[in-house]
């Protein structure tokens, strides 16, 4: 396996981890659940830690796509950069959680509202991030993407609207 299958089969596990469980959260103190507490806790913990090895295969996942066909460099930068913003606050998340599930007694109420509110900004970086990333090789995805038919039934010319409203040609690799 390669970076590039690494970064791939990945990428969805902490977005996923970090909504699950800032819903979790959410009804945990809805209903004032020790248990649903503590599954959000581990749930958010496990999307720190899922995170790491998604943003460290980011680096040389760009280094091999970076020259294909239709891969857009503006896009990569703007996922990089979201990722690491991303990381950082998934991390502080998940370090809260751990402090949640250490410290059962005292602080446990003020940490389990810190943890919502950071799981609320995890949660939606990590999924503006995990798009960005998408954005990378699927033009589709893209504002302004126009897909016309041409030829035979597989085939596709796709066009971008640019901010001006001129649409610019684009081979459809995929």
């Amino acid at each position: 396996m390669n970076s590039v299958q690494i970064h791939l089969a990945l990428t969805h596990v902490p977005v996923l981890l970090s909504l699950v469980g800032l819903v979790i959260m959410a009804v945990a103190m809805i209903r004032k659940n020790a248990t649903l507490t503590h599954t959000a806790f581990i749930l958010l913990l496990l999307a720190a830690l899922s995170a790491l090895p998604v943003y460290f295969t980011g680096e040389p996942t760009e280094e091999l796509v970076e020259g294909l066909p239709g891969v857009s460099e503006a896009s990569i930068e703007e996922h990089e950069e979201l990722a690491k913003t991303s990381l950082l606050v998934v991390l502080v998340t998940g370090a809260v959680a751990l402090a949640g599930l250490i410290w059962k007694t005292g602080l446990a109420r003020i940490l389990r509202v810190v943890v919502l509110v950071l799981a609320l900004g995890s949660s939606g970086l990590m999924a503006v991030t995990a798009h960005l990333g998408g954005q990378i090789r699927h033009p589709e995805l893209r504002s302004g993407f126009v897909a016309q038919a041409q030829g035979g039934e597989n085939a596709t010319d796709t066009k971008e609207v640019s901010e001006t409203g001129a649409a610019q040609g684009k081979e459809d690799d995929d």
